[in-house]
């Protein structure tokens, strides 16, 4: 690299410092203190469905909706996981449910949709929490997993709102929370497959808010939930570059920023707010020379080189 060279990445590094800074304050701004002001609604008497309830990110939804006296039912394909948070749930003086599902299958969505509505009622509010990760390279990757991604993080996605969007529809009455992530706004080596079916899910979750204004919808919400890296031990082992700078997010700080988001009708949620707002001017605004070399410096190129993610036991 020439001297010339030298001092143009690091003046662009230092200009992606100050967008970053700039838009720390914004995202404060913005996203924090409208949601202390605004009222929250009363979500007591619902009924919530959540899928991969059986244990991390799905776990504490359950949790925090049952303390609010909704009804709470879990869907995951390992239902012991479920049942065990449904008597957490029940612990807390709540009503819960606990369902084997394959939210990847379309006939196993739609029969247990059917069993659900029959047994406990029509859902009123929906979150599509369910995911799964590889942390593979894409050239390395068999078929048949990058098929289970997209088939388990999208096109859940489209059954789930197929089962549960008319009847919220009919009632105009009802909320979709969708869980997207930061591999929804930006590319990540190693996860290529799961970059590609957050980045589709996002563009779902879009048109669909739309869509359903066409069925003159003033009564059904859409939250889609963006977070980084969470311990939720779905991304054990990843290696996070400069942690004081972009470190792992823990559950409860982004279940309390959801939560809140969902509770004064909120369209988006990004943990951390300013990550995103930056990742977005940055990818207009600063050149590709200089991201790369961010990332180099960061070390957010080598991050899932160590990923282990939960084992098979999930």
């Amino acid at each position: 690299m020439s001297v010339q060279s030298g001092i143009t990445v690091t003046v662009q590094l230092v200009w992606l410092v100050l967008t970053i800074l700039y838009h720390s304050i914004v995202s404060l701004i913005c996203f924090c203190v409208p949601n202390v002001l605004r009222p929250k609604k009363d979500v007591s008497g619902e009924i919530v469905l959540i899928t991969g309830g059986g244990n991390g990110f799905g776990r504490l939804f359950a949790l925090e909706f049952t303390k609010r006296g909704a009804t709470v039912v879990l869907w995951d394909i390992n239902e012991k996981g479920a049942q065990d948070v449904v008597e957490e749930c029940i612990a807390l003086g709540g009503k819960a449910y606990a369902y084997r599902v394959d939210v990847s299958k379309h006939d196993n969505v739609y029969k247990a949709a059917a069993e659900v509505r029959r047994s406990v009622g029509d859902v009123t509010i929906l979150v599509n929490n369910a995911g799964i990760v590889q942390g593979k390279q894409l050239l390395e990757a068999p078929d048949h997993l990058l098929h289970l991604t997209i088939d388990v993080n999208l096109k859940a996605a489209f059954w789930l709102y197929k089962a549960f969007a008319p009847s919220m529809l009919e009632k105009n009455h009802g909320h979709i929370v969708t869980m997207a992530s930061a591999a929804g706004f930006v590319g990540v080596p190693h996860l290529a497959d799961y970059c590609a079916s957050k980045y589709a899910v996002c563009g779902l979750e879009e048109a669909m808010f739309y869509e359903m204004e066409l069925y003159n919808n003033t009564g059904v919400k859409s939250t889609i939930i963006h977070p980084f890296f969470m311990n939720t031990g779905m991304f054990n082992g990843v290696s996070i570059g400069v942690p004081s700078v972009l470190p792992m997010l823990e559950p409860d700080q982004v279940m309390k920023l959801s939560m809140d988001s969902i509770l004064t009708n909120q369209r988006y949620v990004y943990a951390p707010g300013w990550f995103f707002r930056s990742v977005q001017i940055m990818k207009t605004m600063i050149p590709a020379e200089a991201l790369t070399a961010a990332n180099i410096f960061f070390g957010y190129d080598k991050q899932m080189t160590t990923f282990t993610g939960r084992g098979k036991e999930a």
